[in-house]
C-alpha cells in the first residue's frame, strides 16, 4: 500500500506543475483579448421593425401608420425617440440614430420600445413587396428564416436592408 501511494504522490509531483503551468494540453490564451458581438434575437427583431417602420412612413405616410396603431404604442414611440414630428414640416420621421433614442435600462426602455414598435407592426401593413401581408408577419418571416445566420451587427443590417427593400436578406 505503501509503495502505491509514493508511486502515485509521484506522478502527481510531476503531472500537476505541469498542468498549473499550462503545459500539458492546454490550448494557449491569445495576447489580446477576442472581442465577440452578440447579436440578440430582440436586436434583430427590433432592427427590422424600425427599418419597416421607416419605409411605412415612406410608402404610406407617417399619419396614416399611426392613425392605425393604438394610441399606447404611439406614445412609447415617441417617448423612445425612435420617431419624432418633423421638425418645421408635418408627419413623423424615424430616427435610425440609435444614440438619440431615449431608451434607459432603469425603465424598461428597449422592451417598452419593442411592444410600441409590435404594436405598430401588428395594425400596418407591408404592402410594397408584392401581396400585402401585416407588418408583424414582414419582421417574423425574416428572423424566423434569419436567425443566427450571420455573426455581426453589421452583416444583420446589411441583410435587413435589404430584406426590407424587396431583396432576399442575402447582401
Amino acid at each position: 500500500m505503501r509503495t502505491t501511494f509514493l508511486r502515485c504522490s509521484a506522478v502527481a509531483a510531476v503531472v500537476l506543475p505541469l498542468m498549473a503551468c499550462g503545459a500539458v494540453g492546454t490550448p494557449e490564451e491569445p495576447a489580446e483579448p477576442v472581442e465577440r458581438t452578440v447579436v440578440t434575437l430582440s436586436w434583430v427583431k427590433r432592427e427590422v421593425s424600425v427599418l419597416t417602420l421607416e419605409r411605412m412612413f415612406a410608402e404610406t405616410g407617417s399619419e396614416e401608420v399611426l392613425g392605425n396603431t393604438d394610441e399606447l404604442s404611439v406614445e412609447r414611440l415617441l417617448e423612445s425617440g425612435a420617431a419624432r414630428p418633423v421638425e418645421g414640416g408635418e408627419g413623423h420621421e424615424v430616427v435610425l440614430d440609435k444614440a438619440e433614442w431615449r431608451t434607459d435600462e432603469a425603465v424598461n426602455g428597449l422592451r417598452r420600445l419593442d411592444g410600441a414598435l409590435g404594436g405598430v407592426m401588428w395594425a400596418n401593413e407591408v404592402s410594397w413587396c408584392g401581396e400585402a401581408v401585416d407588418g408583424e408577419t414582414f419582421v417574423n418571416a425574416y428572423t424566423e428564416e434569419f436567425t443566427k445566420a450571420f455573426d455581426t451587427h453589421e452583416e444583420y443590417e446589411a441583410s435587413i436592408a435589404d430584406y426590407v427593400d424587396c431583396g432576399e436578406g442575402r447582401p
